[in-house]
């Protein structure tokens, strides 16, 4: 709590949206996030990743304001109510090491600690990159669907677990927009003897 407020006085938040000081989605400016209806089997989002809610992740990925997680997964957890299996690990899409060490964090990873934190699920980094595909920004979903074919494959040594894999896992991303990411994940942990996986995201992407 003291070093919240601490980061708060020597940084102080702005509304993305409006400019107000207090919290980066002012309440006002939060009725212009667009909520998205949940049609996809096994997958949760929330809004609709568009104008404000887009501005927020990509200050998030390429202006380091992470701290906007903190409050798009207070205000999720206002939203929609997530009924897992008591015995559910939460993890996430891992990035590219290097890429990661270039932006400082993953926030996927971010977005998992908070969920996890707030819903009292433990946490498991149960996936690792193992190539660097391009990026996915302006590929067809055709293309995107190869450019992470094999990109991503269980941990040989899962930290904090004697078990082994789990049998229910609550996947966590930032976006979901064709699902090609989301899907190989899903693939490779059920592959390697996952029974269960679900997906959850902050934003969709509706409009490819």
């Amino acid at each position: 709590m003291f070093w919240d407020n601490f980061w708060d006085i020597l940084l102080p938040r702005f509304c993305l949206g409006c400019g107000r000081e207090g919290r980066y989605i002012c309440r006002d400016c939060q009725t212009f996030l667009g909520e998205v209806e949940n049609t996809l089997p096994g997958l949760v989002s929330v809004w609709e990743y568009e104008g404000l809610m887009e501005k927020l992740i990509w200050e998030i990925k390429y202006h380091g304001k992470y701290h906007i997680i903190e409050e798009l997964v207070e205000k999720t957890l206002d939203r929609i109510e997530l009924e897992l299996p008591v015995d559910t690990y939460i993890s996430y899409v891992p990035m590219w090491p290097k890429r990661e060490r270039e932006r400082g964090f993953n926030q996927s990873e971010l977005i998992a600690h908070k969920l996890g934190r707030l819903l009292g699920l433990a946490e498991q980094p149960l996936l690792e990159k193992v190539r660097d595909n391009k990026s996915q920004v302006g590929l067809s979903p055709k293309e995107r669907e190869e450019n992470v074919k094999g990109a991503f494959q269980v941990k040989s040594q899962i930290p904090n677990s004697k078990l082994g894999v789990p049998e229910n896992v609550l996947l966590v991303d930032d976006v979901y927009t064709t699902g090609a990411t989301v899907r190989e994940c899903i693939r490779v942990l059920r592959k390697d003897g996952v029974k269960n996986v679900w997906a959850f995201t902050l934003a969709r992407k509706l409009r490819i």
